[in-house]
């Protein structure tokens, strides 16, 4: 008897491994299926979670970072127009690509605002204020400059998917300064970000920011 004893046990056991693997493929099954019905709302989370933006009130300068000259520089010469603040300085010290090609070594901050300018800013309202290559390269020197003119309060302007890494960065910088920082943002003109995944550039936006929040809450 000991042996089918011993062959039903085993039986029973594999038995109830076998049902428990299909009630968690089962399991697994169903939250794809729920994840692929729910895609679009999941990914419109993932875009809306990169933004964290304040409401652009009064304050002593703007600072316009470096990259989407035009996006930007419009969106400065908005701000401007609206007297959120006296005067607007656009940041960043990298060089254009596309302008080196024609020998031309025109900086980012150069470029916002030349794109300011013609979006009809007064161009003794916005400056060029060509430092830094990177988020945290552009939070030292923003800090050191505002300090410099006396600033109380600082309005930061990006790009909506970079708002809430911007605000971090910035914030964490400026957090024993007494300056006041607010984040203020711009649609991208080359993708909607209500429906980032549809285009080529949507995509590599949120890749890149998703990369980039990673890299920075290890990094700094």
């Amino acid at each position: 008897m000991e042996p089918t004893e011993t062959r039903s046990f085993s039986g029973t056991c594999m038995s109830r491994r076998c049902r428990g693997t299909l009630k968690l493929l089962l399991f697994m099954a169903g939250l794809l299926v729920l994840a692929f019905m729910a895609r679009y709302r999941i990914l419109h989370a993932m875009g809306r979670c990169l933004i964290k933006e304040d409401v652009p009130v009064h304050a002593d300068a703007i600072y316009v970072l470096g990259g989407a000259p035009y996006d930007r520089g419009t969106a400065a010469a908005a701000l401007l127009l609206h007297e959120v603040a006296p005067v607007a300085y656009a940041t960043g010290s990298n060089h254009a690509s596309i302008l080196k090609a024609e020998g031309r070594l025109v900086t980012e901050a150069a470029l916002t605002r030349m794109a300011a300018v013609r979006a009809g800013a007064d161009p003794a309202r916005i400056l060029p204020f060509p430092y830094g290559t990177s988020t945290f390269e552009e939070a030292q020197g923003v800090l050191y400059h505002a300090q410099r003119i006396g600033a109380d309060t600082i309005v930061v302007l990006t790009t909506d998917f970079h708002t809430r890494r911007v605000g971090k960065v910035f914030r964490k910088r400026f957090e024993a300064s007494g300056i006041h920082v607010l984040v203020s943002s711009t649609p991208s003109t080359e993708y909607d970000a209500d429906h980032w995944w549809e285009s080529e550039q949507g995509l590599l936006m949120v890749n890149n920011e998703l990369v980039k929040s990673l890299f920075y809450a290890l990094r700094y």
